[in-house]
């Protein structure tokens, strides 16, 4: 973590979270951690099901979903990219970077814009599963991450030139309120 050039990283928060993490001793890019490892009881998680049709066969839509550059993908108005982080080979992209695709391993930061601003939450998930055969895309909330959990993006041929997206989310945290009511809220409004 000691490479991260903190000054390319335009969001304070997301500044301040890997900051805190290189405090509790996470100092190289393998020592973060996924909350969420395969198998793993999901039982005790909430769990939001949402599912959308695009226009376009199962191949297009899978490749423009796992060649996308992740800066594009992750900024809008209420979620802003910070930075990512690869694992294997260990390096650092920022949002100036050129970067393709989807590939486990990689750890993404980013910002979320709640509340028109009055609230800036800083997220990081660590992309877990990218399975071109049966076209699943999964990606963990990090250890030390507000919620923790899995989400899984199921990608389903629908027939008729239209592509079934299942995006299912098991998240849990140490607030009701958050679980209950903010998760599932702002959850809606950024997918």
């Amino acid at each position: 973590m000691d490479g991260i050039e903190f000054e390319r990283i335009h969001q304070r928060t997301i500044r301040k979270y890997i900051a805190r993490q290189i405090d509790e001793g996470k100092y190289h890019f393998d020592d973060i951690h996924p909350s969420y490892t395969k198998g793993q009881d999901l039982s005790s998680f909430k769990e939001k099901v949402m599912t959308f049709f695009l226009n376009g066969n199962l191949q297009d839509i899978w490749l423009g979903y796992t060649s996308a550059n992740p800066v594009l993908s992750w900024n809008g108005r209420t979620i802003s990219f910070g930075v990512l982080l690869w694992k294997y080979p260990g390096q650092a992209f920022y949002d100036q970077d050129m970067i393709t695709g989807v590939d486990t391993g990689q750890v993404y930061y980013l910002n979320l814009n709640l509340l028109m601003g009055i609230f800036n939450l800083p997220v990081a998930f660590e992309m877990i599963t990218v399975n071109s055969i049966d076209k699943i895309i999964e990606f963990s909330y990090i250890d030390g991450n507000k919620s923790a959990g899995v989400q899984q993006v199921r990608f389903i041929d629908y027939g008729d030139d239209q592509t079934e997206i299942i995006h299912t989310s098991y998240y849990k945290s140490n607030s009701y309120i958050r679980d209950k009511w903010m998760y599932p809220y702002f959850h809606k409004r950024i997918v």
